[in-house]
């Protein structure tokens, strides 16, 4: 598997950056794009910086209906027709637009399985409605998250709880509002959990970036960076 920050708060040189996340995962039965950013325009250059087609995937996972995860969603448009998985509570007036400019939208608030690979996690209601992307493999589970407002460690448990393996995490986690305290009461949820590394990204901030590099497993990347695994 290889997971490319296309889009992040933080970037590498050549690489556009701005509030908002956007991740490529090429998997081995499928490639999917988890959200899109706040710029169609910026996603779509940091994409081709990656040699990314437009072509190479056909499927996008949104987290949640906010503009710095949908933000590239009618650029993507532009360029071909798109099946986007959101959950039950996204808008249906923004579903309705996608679907005028021939995107499909498929909504769920279940485990759905979308490859042999590719799971999208039941809708989390706690504080802003939100689903996650789980890339599951025999020896480990991927967990892609996108803002975290129902809690990283929620989703973590959630995930855990289903495939029973040693769990990876990249994404945002909302830690950025939150003092030191806060963020370290939430880190010590986390540890009780089997997750082999964790990889902040986005709203996580920089303070709680800091901290999970300081207490867990951990490795910041941003945007232009490529992971394999």
């Amino acid at each position: 598997m290889k997971v490319f920050i296309v889009f992040d708060n933080r970037a590498n040189e050549e690489f556009r950056k701005g509030w908002g996340l956007s991740l490529f995962i090429r998997g081995k039965d499928k490639n999917i794009l988890f959200d899109t950013g706040c710029s169609g325009e910026d996603l779509l250059y940091n994409l081709d910086k990656f040699g990314i087609k437009p072509s190479d995937f056909s499927e996008v996972v949104i987290s949640h209906g906010h503009w710095d995860h949908t933000g590239g969603i009618f650029s993507l448009l532009n360029n071909r027709d798109y099946d986007f998985y959101v959950g039950e509570s996204f808008s249906k007036k923004f579903a309705f637009e996608i679907e005028q400019r021939n995107g499909h939208v498929y909504r769920g608030n279940d485990w759905r399985k979308i490859s042999d690979e590719f799971y999208i996690t039941p809708e989390l209601k706690e504080s802003f409605p939100e689903q996650a992307l789980v890339y599951n493999r025999d020896e480990f589970s991927f967990l892609f998250l996108g803002c975290s407002h129902p809690k990283v460690e929620n989703f973590a448990e959630l995930t855990y709880l289903k495939f029973k393996k040693p769990l990876y995490i990249m994404g945002g986690f909302h830690f950025y509002p939150l003092s030191d305290e806060k963020i370290k009461e939430r880190v010590r949820r986390l540890e009780e959990i089997n997750i082999k590394t964790i990889y902040p990204l986005h709203c996580t901030g920089d303070r709680g970036i800091t901290i999970i590099l300081e207490e867990m497993n951990s490795k910041a990347l941003k945007a232009g960076d490529l992971l394999e695994i």
